[in-house]
């Protein structure tokens, strides 16, 4: 074998050993968050999901959440589609007006429970969302809800509307404060973040929250009583999704391995993160000797009645967009009814 020959042969061995390399080396993907890290959010949603997706890539992608916030939680879409993070997830009423008809499941009285509530909500995107226009420059790949809210107070908890006339009650989105409104409640929209210190200084006399952002977030020692209102008062709808330059660069088997485990996968995350944490949370409420009261009935019916107009101005808009508001309004509160946890099955 003469030198040429040789020095060639090396030299194919060396090019094959850099192909190899380079093939071994995963796509990394930044995951935005702004949430503690043991929140249920990363800990029960996003990291389950992102993992899945790791190991169905045959590890050609490697998903890393973020240790700390680069911003407010409403900055969050915005980062995605500039490219400041690669992934994103958020609360959409935190930029109210901008994904309007996403948030077909924030209306009054749309979701069951997290289950049927995050079906429906991803669901209704699937078959309606490309038309909506509102996530230009990303990619959703996962849409969900939280769970049943109440209303825990300071102080003893309402039991009719007239109770909660004039108290000022923290909300997350746009949506729900404008509930809080229409019940007679004086809204202060606030990112769950800063959400312990209005309560704790007074500045809130009253919180929406699931039961177990209530304990996540410290609230627990200051809330007395806990409103539910029976039906399901409100959601609020949350987003995930990809910078849309970064999921046209990813392979075929990449893309796949994202949508097998995506969609209505994290929807059904969602709901068991939702549920084991809102057992949480009662056990802790209970504990601190919390009172629970449901709305009274007779007010329940004036609640409906009175929320009414959110529908109806919902459905103005889709008009105006030229969608279908009444058939998407119905697909969506057919879902939730399908999926919904409390359900009887045919089983002996």
């Amino acid at each position: 074998m003469n030198k040429i020959f040789r020095l060639a042969l090396a030299g194919l061995a060396l090019a094959g050993f850099a192909v190899t390399a380079e093939a071994q080396t995963p796509t990394t993907l930044r995951i935005g968050n702004w949430l503690p890290g043991h929140h249920l959010i990363p800990r029960g949603i996003i990291e389950p999901w992102a993992r899945a997706i790791e190991r169905e890539s045959n590890g050609t992608l490697k998903l890393e959440l973020m240790p700390s916030a680069v911003g407010r939680p409403p900055e969050y879409f915005d980062f995605t589609v500039n490219g400041v993070i690669d992934i994103g997830y958020g609360v959409s009423g935190h930029n109210p007006g901008r994904f309007t008809m996403t948030q077909v499941m924030d209306l009054p009285f749309m979701s069951p429970d997290p289950w049927g509530g995050a079906a429906a909500a991803w669901l209704t995107y699937e078959r309606y969302g490309a038309r909506y226009n509102e996530h230009k420059g990303a990619k959703v790949l996962g849409l969900w809800v939280h769970s049943e809210p109440m209303i825990f107070m300071r102080a003893a908890p309402f039991t009719t509307l007239d109770d909660l006339k004039g108290k000022k009650i923290r909300v997350g989105g746009n949506v729900t404060g404008r509930i809080i409104q229409a019940l007679g409640g004086a809204p202060i929209q606030l990112p769950p973040t800063e959400a312990q210190q209005a309560m704790a200084s007074g500045v809130a006399d009253g919180i929406t929250f699931p039961q177990e952002s209530i304990e996540f977030f410290k609230i627990t020692p200051v809330i007395k009583g806990a409103t539910r209102i029976p039906g399901g008062l409100y959601t609020d709808t949350f987003w995930l999704a990809i910078n849309e330059a970064k999921w046209a660069g990813l392979t075929a088997e990449q893309k796949r391995a994202f949508e097998k485990h995506s969609g209505l996968g994290v929807a059904l995350l969602s709901g068991w993160a939702w549920t084991n944490g809102d057992n949480l949370g009662r056990a802790a409420l209970d504990k601190n000797g919390v009172q629970f009261v449901d709305l009274a009935e007779a007010d329940v019916g004036k609640a409906r009645a009175a929320l009414k107009v959110l529908e109806d101005e919902w459905l103005a808009e889709a008009k105006k967009r030229n969608l279908p508001g009444d058939e998407i309004l119905a697909y969506a509160k057919t879902m939730a009814d399908r999926y919904r946890a409390a359900k009887r099955v045919n089983i002996p």
